[in-house]
C-alpha cells in the first residue's frame, strides 16, 4: 500500500473554487480533485519545460519525451502543435530509420 502523508496548505479562494468545481464536475471528493489537478499540472509543467529545452537545442526530442513521460511520437505531435520545426535533415532521418531497422 502506498504511504500517505498529510499536507496542510492554504489556498486562495480562486484555487479552492477550482478544486471544488473540478470535484463537482468529476463526481469525486475534493481530495481526489486536488490530486488530479496536481498531477495534470505537473505533467503540463514538464511538457512545457522540455518543449522549451528542445526548441532551444538544449535537449533531444527523445530525451524531452522521456522526461515528460510521453512517447517520442506524442512529443513530436506536441512540438509540431507548438510550432517547433525539426532541424533534422532528410539524410539524418533516413540514417536513423536504418539504425532502427537494424536493431529489430
Amino acid at each position: 500500500m502506498t504511504k500517505v502523508e498529510f499536507l496542510g496548505a492554504r489556498l486562495e479562494q480562486d484555487i479552492l473554487r477550482m478544486v471544488e468545481e473540478t470535484a463537482k464536475e468529476e463526481h469525486v471528493d475534493k481530495t481526489k480533485a486536488l490530486k488530479d489537478l496536481i498531477i495534470l499540472g505537473r505533467k503540463q509543467l514538464l511538457l512545457n519545460k522540455y518543449l522549451s529545452l528542445y526548441r532551444n537545442g538544449r535537449c533531444s526530442l527523445d530525451k524531452a519525451a522521456e522526461k515528460s513521460g510521453i512517447t517520442v511520437s506524442e512529443m513530436m505531435n506536441e512540438a509540431a502543435a507548438d510550432g517547433i520545426k525539426s532541424t533534422e535533415t532528410i539524410e539524418e532521418y533516413r540514417a536513423g530509420l536504418k539504425l532502427l531497422e537494424k536493431s529489430k
